[in-house]
Formats: structure tokens, sequence, C-alpha cells
């Protein structure tokens, strides 16, 4: 086919972002070495070309050399306009010396490259111009100063005030010491600053959706997520993930030295209905669907059948479950499990690690053990199986003491706020009952009653009203208020919040315990309680109910039914094994979590490793079938079966735990691409798949 190359004018496709500067000459291309010989230049406002990569100098000579123009191919059926090269940037700029922020005192006199983002450029007056470049280690500030009698002088100035933010540039200069008056003490770099040689445009920013300066508002989630590449540039994000990293790699070499050996296990799993909702993943083959692993529990046990002994991995699982500031429906798990090991050697490899992660990652010197309490206990003193132990008000039991006003299987507790009356306010009072009021507790009565749960204040001084009328369930009998305010150790001014409910300890946490956390959260909010950052309560919470009733307290004349209170692989404690046959209920579990500041950062348990004890687990006490136990669980009780050594693991929530190194109030700021509940919002999944996608996989979209 016979061609034709004819000259065109420039293509206007694909059209670059605009580059504005004032001066015409100042937008062409400036090729310091090896200089092309000069040519004539049209007239002063003659059009300029544009090119993504430009180098500006102020002490090099000038040579100029205009864009190459773009030419078109056409043959004798259509004319096409070829895209014109010149436009685009494969600059790679000048191998840096130094990152932006590692320029201190010791360099100054140095000739220096720096690499990186240009934030907004400032001047001051017509001489001097500012211009600060970060990239991930901090920023440096560079300062042009004006010659007036040269043009390439007057070019990068020009040049340097046009720059948007966030445009990618290669820096050339000298550090030199800033004077007294201009160091800025709060940044690293803040005594030094780099006069610049030569500036080189790698990539000119267009308009961003939003400004990354340290004090520019934040913008809604929703616009941080879509423009997820612009949010993580700030400084506080890198930290964040640069803070993960650091972490991984300690976890990583801490269980490598004590012998464990990092093992991938498959992430297409089978359906598991006992668990939270899974994600399904469906198959060409019809009817068949893999499902996405919650936790690589399964294997990890099979692993010890096999003789692996020390199994970690830093584990991706999934659950489609409602997010929160605390849940994805991804998240990251550090795995491990270890044969022939029980609690304690797990939790002293575990605390050791943690103490590890927090010492390399942030310095923190621990004293002693972490602290340990049954989850009985947890749950009589705090109301909650993850208690937040950084702060007092502690729960007291007034059943035996308020016969009269308890009766049969109901419970009075009660717990009291120093100074109350001066640090809640009514309205605030309020707000946290209509909180605990709108949860269920469905082992404990299900709902709050409106008037089961109560604030009264202390008086000051002698009233005529009796104080504790409110608590209507205790009444204004003087025996009944001396023996709350005995009990309670409340002194005038203080307030007693009071709760009767169903009695019983189960389930994560009781009203009380929901109450003393929002009340501890409210004075917290209006600095009123000091809950410092810094400071780390550690506790390990053990021996859990094995099982819980589905339905507490059981209707008369039914036969009570049970559920795995954590998951049906744990081994009940040998104490209150002879339970297991006739009162399930009170047999306890071998399991284990670690908490810190109120949040469970992990979990696990010694296993059980007897497969006749776990099928006796599944078909008489979660009363599941036989074909049921052989199709889902088949293959686990043949790998126990098959010469099994005793075992237990546990699993730390990674994302929860950076959160809680980073300080971050969510572990979204610790994930580089976390999810709201509309998904992914910057590459807009989940997203739809065309009707020949959903034939080929068997599938059909109900209306």
């Amino acid at each position: 086919m016979r061609r034709a190359l004819q000259t065109q004018p420039r293509a206007p496709w694909p059209a670059p972002q605009p580059w504005r500067c004032s001066s015409a000459a100042a937008v062409r291309t400036f090729i310091s070495r090896p200089p092309p010989p000069p040519r004539p230049l049209s007239a002063p406002n003659g059009p300029a070309s544009t090119c993504s990569r430009r180098t500006f100098s102020s002490s090099a000579p000038r040579a100029w050399q205009q864009q190459p123009r773009s030419t078109s191919i056409a043959n004798e059926d259509s004319s096409t306009t070829q895209p014109d090269t010149t436009v685009f940037s494969l600059a790679p700029g000048h191998p840096r010396t130094h990152k932006c922020g590692e320029l201190r005192d010791t360099d100054v006199g140095s000739s220096v490259v720096l690499n990186g983002w240009s934030l907004a450029p400032r001047k001051i007056g017509a001489s001097i111009a500012f211009l600060p470049v970060r990239d991930h280690s901090g920023t440096a500030q560079l300062v042009h100063e004006l010659d007036p009698e040269s043009s390439s002088s007057v070019q990068l100035r020009e040049a340097l005030l046009s720059l948007t933010p966030e445009s990618i540039v290669c820096a050339r200069g000298t550090v030199r010491s800033r004077p007294a008056d201009a160091i800025n003490p709060s940044q690293a770099t803040g005594t030094v600053e780099v006069v610049l040689d030569s500036l080189e445009i790698l990539n000119p920013a267009a308009q961003l959706p939003f400004s990354t300066a340290p004090l520019a508002p934040l913008p809604t989630e929703e616009n941080r997520l879509k423009y997820r590449y612009v949010d993580l540039r700030r400084p506080a994000l890198q930290r964040n993930i640069r803070l993960r990293a650091l972490a991984a790699t300690t976890i990583r070499e801490f269980l490598n030295s004590r012998d464990f050996i990092e093992v991938e296990t498959p992430l297409l799993f089978k359906s598991t209905p006992e668990g939270a909702r899974e994600f399904l993943v469906p198959t060409r083959s019809k009817g068949q669907f893999y499902a996405l692993p919650q936790s690589p529990q399964q294997y990890k046990q099979v692993l010890m059948s096999a003789g692996v002994d020390r199994y970690y991995q830093i584990a991706k699982c999934f659950r489609d479950e409602s997010l929160g500031a605390d849940r994805q429906p991804e998240f990251t798990q550090v795995d491990m499990e270890m044969s022939f090991a029980g609690m304690e050697d797990v939790m002293e490899v575990m605390e050791a690690l943690v103490k590890k992660t927090w010492t390399t990652a942030l310095g923190t010197q621990f004293d002693g053990a972490f602290p340990r309490i049954t989850y009985d206990e947890a749950m009589r003193r705090f109301g909650s199986d993850k208690p937040d132990t950084r702060f007092g008000m502690e729960i007291c039991d007034l059943t035996a003491e308020l016969p009269d006003a308890s009766g049969a299987g109901i419970a009075i507790e009660a717990f009291r706020i120093p100074r109350g009356s001066d640090m809640l306010t009514t309205k605030e009072m309020a707000k946290i009952l209509d909180t605990v009021t709108q949860e269920a507790f469905p082992l404990l009565g299900g709902s709050v009653a409106p008037g089961d749960l109560v604030f009264v204040r202390v008086p000051t001084s002698e009233s005529d009203k009796p104080w504790l009328a409110k608590a209507k369930f205790i009444g204004t009998d003087p025996a009944h208020v001396r023996t709350v305010l005995t009990a309670t150790k409340a002194l005038p001014g203080d307030i007693i919040v009071i709760n009767r409910r169903v009695a019983g300890i189960l389930g994560p946490h009781t009203p009380l315990g929901r109450a003393r956390l929002l009340v501890s959260k409210t004075l917290a909010a209006a600095n009123k309680l000091d809950l410092p950052p810094s400071r780390l309560d550690f506790l390990w919470v053990h021996s859990f109910p094995l099982f819980s009733p589905t339905r507490h307290p059981c209707p008369a004349g039914e036969t009570p039914t049970y559920e795995s209170t954590h998951h049906p692989f744990t081994a009940p404690t040998r104490e209150t094994l002879t339970h297991l046959p006739h009162s399930p209920q009170h047999v306890l579990g071998q399991h284990y979590d670690l908490v810190l500041n109120g949040q469970e950062i992990g979990g696990g348990s010694v296993r059980i490793h007897d497969p006749r004890l776990q099928r006796t687990v599944f078909s008489h006490i979660l009363q599941m079938s036989e074909d049921k136990v052989e199709r889902d669980f088949g293959h686990l009780l043949a790998a126990l079966g098959a010469g099994c050594p005793p075992h237990a693991g546990m699993a730390l929530g990674f994302d929860r735990l950076v959160a809680l190194l980073c300080g971050a109030a969510s572990i979204r700021d610790v994930i580089a691409f976390p999810k709201l509940s509309g998904g992914d919002l910057f590459v807009e999944s989940p997203a739809g798949v065309a009707r020949e996608k959903l034939e080929e996989y068997h599938l059909v979209i109900l209306q």
C-alpha cells in the first residue's frame, strides 16, 4: 500500500497539561548539555513550544531548540494523524545525592541533587523566591536569588514561580546555612537551604482535587479514598505506611529467630457457613464455589499434623460484614501455630513479639509481664471481655446486698463516676443512655428497658427529695441508700450508674460495661479524663466459656442449644472436661485474648488434637449431622487421626495493631487502599460484569 509522508502542523492529541508562564521564551526547552548550534528564534510573542521536560539554569550558556514538527501517515483510503511523541516525558532526572529530608548542617557547602514533589512557591520582593520540595523523608527549601542582568536567571525565577503544586522536579544546587531569623526549629532541615543552580521539570502536575499541605483542611474521606494517590503523599500517612512495613519486617525477623517458618496457605478455600458471612468465588463448574478464607485456621492445624512444628504467615483474610473504623472486608493477621505447646508457650512467644515490635518501632520499654485475668473477672469488674484498664470506674455487684430489689434471675450492678456531677452534663448522660438502650444484649435480656439503666447524682447537701428515687427498682429505703453508697464508695458530687439486668456472665459485654466505656470516651473528648496515647495497658484475658447458649434463659420445656464461643476447634480445660456430656455451659475453653487499651489485638487457643473429642464437639454439642461433619470437616478429622501432636496458636490483628502503633483513629489510615461501605472508591469496585461472563460462570442476576 502506497503511503505518503507529509508535514503537518503540531497535532493537538494528546493534549498536554497547560504549563503557564508570563514569558513565551521561558517555556521553550533549555538544553544545557550538549548545546546544539544556536538558531534564530521567532518573534518574542510568537507561538511557544511545549514539552513535559524543561530544564532551567541560571548559569549555563543559552541554547535553544525548537520542537520537531509532528508527521502523519496517509494512504489512499484514510488519513491518520500520529501523536507527537515530543510531548511525552521519559526524563528520569538525575540520580539524587540526598533525600529531601536528609540535609543537615554537616552538608553546608555541598553540591546536591534533589528529586521530589514541589510545593507552593513563594517570593520575597522582586529578587528572592523559595520552592519547598518534598519526598517521603521530609522537605527541603530551595532558594533562588535573581540576577536581573542574566536572562537565564530571570527565566529560572519565572519557571519556579509558575510551577503548580505537586509537580515532579529535579533540582541542583549548593547547601548553605539559613539566616538566624529564617531557621525553622520544627523542621529537621530547618537550619539549611539549597541555593538553586538549575531546575528540571520532570512532570508538571495538573490541578489536584485537594491540597496535601500539612495545615490544609482534610477533604471528606470519600474524596481521600477516591484520590488515594494524592492522599498517601501526606506525611502522616507516609509515616503510617512505613511504620507498618517496619512492624511486618520486625515480626518476620523475630519469628524466624524462634524457629518458625513462613508457609503460605491457599486463598481459595471452601464454604464454612458456621462462621461470619463469606465471599464466594464462582467457578466454571456449574454449582461449584470456592470461598475466601476467614482465617487459615484449618490449614495451619493440618500443618502441625504434617510435622511443620512452628508455622507463621502474615495472612490475608476475608469477611463479608459491615464495615467500621476497625473493620474491613479484607484484613491482615499475623497467624502462628506451635506443636507440642500450650497456652503458656504461646503467651510467652506472642508477648515477646509484641514487645519487640513496639520497641523497634517506637522505642518503648516494658517492665515485667503483661497482667492476666480470667473472662469471669473481666466481665464482673469491667463489664467487657476486652476491658480498658487505663481508668477506674470498676463495676460492683449489688445483687446480694439488695435481695428485695433483685429477685430471682435478676442482677443489679453499679459503678461510680468520681466528681461526675461537675464533669457530665444532663445532655451527655441522656446521649449515653440512648446509645446503650438501642444496643442488643441477646444473652442478657435482649435490650435494656429505659428504667433499668439510670444515672443518679449524689447530692452535695441535704435534700428533701430522695436522690435514689430515679432507680425505682431499688427504691428510697434508707437501708438501700446506705448499701449503694457503701458498695460503690460514692461521695457527694459523684454520679452512680446503676443497671438491672438478666443475671449471668455471658457475651462480650454487659449494659453497664458499655455505659462505662461511653462515659470514658465522653470525658476524654472533653479533656476531663486523661488517657495519654503513650500509655499502653496490655492485658491477657483467658478461660472463656467454651460454649454459649443460643438463647438465655432457655424457655421452659425446651432443650438448650449451644454454639462455640469462639470456634469449634478450641480445647476444653482439663478441669472442666467432665461437664461436657451433661452441662456444656460450665465447660471452660483454653482460649486467650490479648487486649490493649480496651481493644482486642489478638486471640488464640489450645486446639483439639484428638479426633474423637473433635467429633464429639461437632456431633453432640453443636448437633451437626454426620453428613455435615464429614462434608465440612472430614479432611481435618482425618489429619488429626493420622498422628497430630498437641498444638496451640494465635493470630494478631495486624491492621489494628499498626493503628495502635501509629495512634490512628481508624485502620483505614494504616492501609494503603482501604474500602468504605461503597467499596474501593479508587478503582470503583465492586463493579458489574458482562452478561457473557455471568453465563460462563452459570450465574443469573435476580431482579
